[in-house]
């Protein structure tokens, strides 16, 4: 059984944590800068009191204490951690993006490969059943080679509100461009698909809607500060956090440890930390934003491939739309449906289903059981995403919004 510590214990690392233990490894020690979530997250997964940290610095001062390191922390801090973590000889698992600098990135994939160790990024769309069952079908050349590929990912109007414009990575600054903080999947996707190198990028994209002069009139700096719109707003804070829905934000990203920054919070808590506090209960016009809420990126790949990709935060649904072309056939559908359509030249269409599970449609499953094959094994499946395979991705985001700024401007990549 290998042993596995994790840093940052919010949604994604715990979520990590709890299938590590799941799905055959054992979470051995864990570490969080909030020492409430640390507990309760440490209680829960049955970590001693010893080998629960509430910085990098005195978990890393143990020197090596498991085979391997999950690193969930913010983005920013990515680097440090898994630098960190690669010098005292473990394998890592890192939440995307790795990092939003150039150089940062090179340097982790360098000395992953110095050290001789496994650095996985958290590409989890690859193990999907809907993308994998999409390579597989790409790889079979039942549609020729691919032309041209059509990405399109709706956001969510409460999901950008919420992690884009309340929440974590809301600014560019402090975190990365949403293209990169929410995208990288995607453009990991068309380079997976294709397997060729993406050579130039242009993009365009802007902010129209979390902006302050869109606020309606007389509408408050937090929703419940007596906002007289609170009735038909549709980001109205309570509504969204503990008066949910089906039509607003789903269970999934409402963690009330996230909108108080405790263990295990009552309502109670709750409702005093968006009335008082939490960033969450700010009115989405008056908030420190500046990531762009829409993006187009068109890329050029190796062999006349053509790609887009398109980013759009006004939406109703969360998921993801496909459109691949080949010389020999076409493919598109919907990944929420668990299924795409498939036309090859001059035979009867059909539709090809895959499995769908929960968590990113079942990717967050399959990348822990390849992560822990490959330290038991030391056999990579072919969907892992190594840190020097993961470059591409992040050069494809780099110079999107180098585009972006430059009026659209043609970008071309140099790795």
């Amino acid at each position: 059984m290998k042993t596995v510590a994790v840093i940052g214990l919010g949604n994604r690392g715990a979520m990590y944590a709890r299938r590590i233990n799941n799905q055959g490894g054992k979470v051995v020690a864990v570490c969080d800068v909030n020492e409430s979530v640390l507990n309760h997250v440490g209680n829960k997964l049955d970590v001693p009191e010893n080998m629960r940290f509430s910085s990098t610095e005195a978990l890393f001062a143990q020197g090596k204490i498991a085979d391997a390191i999950v690193v969930a922390s913010q983005d920013r801090d990515h680097y440090g951690h898994a630098k960190e973590a690669l010098k005292l000889g473990y394998h890592v698992l890192c939440e995307k993006p790795v990092s939003p600098i150039k150089e940062e990135c090179v340097e982790l994939s360098e000395l992953a490969e110095k050290n001789g160790l496994h650095m996985v990024v958290c590409h989890v769309l690859r193990y999907a059943g809907f993308y994998d069952t999409i390579k597989k079908v790409i790889d079979s050349g039942v549609i020729g080679e691919v032309t041209n590929i059509q990405q399109t990912e709706n956001v969510g109007y409460w999901h950008f509100s919420h992690s884009y414009v309340r929440g974590n990575w809301r600014r560019e600054d402090e975190t990365t461009p949403s293209i990169l903080a929410k995208c990288c999947h995607d453009l990991d996707l068309l380079h997976y698909y294709t397997g060729k190198k993406c050579k130039s990028v242009s993009s365009i994209g802007s902010r129209r809607i979390f902006l302050p002069e869109n606020a309606p009139e007389g509408a408050t700096l937090r929703c419940m500060d007596g906002c007289p719109h609170a009735k038909e707003c549709p980001y109205y804070a309570p509504r969204l956090y503990y008066k949910f829905t089906w039509r607003s934000i789903p269970v999934y990203l409402n963690r009330w440890s996230l909108i108080t920054r405790l263990g295990n919070p009552t309502l109670a808590q709750v409702k005093e930390a968006l009335a008082k506090t939490s960033p969450y209960g700010r009115c989405v016009y008056h908030c420190d934003n500046d990531v762009v809420e829409n993006q187009t990126v068109l890329c050029k790949f190796d062999g006349d491939v053509n790609a887009t990709l398109t980013m759009n935060a006004s939406s109703r649904g969360c998921f993801r739309r496909v459109h691949i072309t080949g010389t020999k056939g076409e493919l598109f559908g919907r990944d929420i449906d668990g299924k795409f359509r498939l036309n090859v030249w001059g035979k009867k269409s059909k539709y090809v289903k895959a499995n769908v599970g929960q968590g990113h449609l079942g990717g967050d499953s399959g990348i822990i059981h390849d992560f822990l094959e490959l330290l038991e094994t030391g056999k990579a499946n072919p969907r892992v995403s190594f840190m020097k395979e993961t470059l591409m991705s992040h050069l494809m985001a780099f110079a999107a919004e180098e585009s972006r700024k430059n009026d659209g401007k043609t970008i071309y990549i140099e790795e």
